[in-house]
């Protein structure tokens, strides 16, 4: 199985070992760009949690595709 499965089969509940959170958490790489208010760390006040950023990476997830 190559990475690109794996997290695909995390991703949609399909796999086992890991939880779906920590397959989020550990697989996907922050999508904003530093200064994008849309990352919930934006404000230089937030703390940098496990939480916030799994929130922030599922939010994205949900989102549509930019350009389409």
């Amino acid at each position: 199985m190559r990475n690109r499965e794996y997290v695909a089969k995390m991703l949609t509940g399909e796999g086992s070992g890991s939880s779906y959170e920590a397959t989020v958490f550990y697989n996907i790489a922050c999508p904003y760009t530093v200064g994008d208010p849309r990352a919930h760390c934006y404000n230089k006040n937030a703390t940098m949690t496990r939480k916030r950023c799994y929130n922030c990476k599922e939010e994205w997830l949900n989102q549509p595709v930019e350009g389409e």
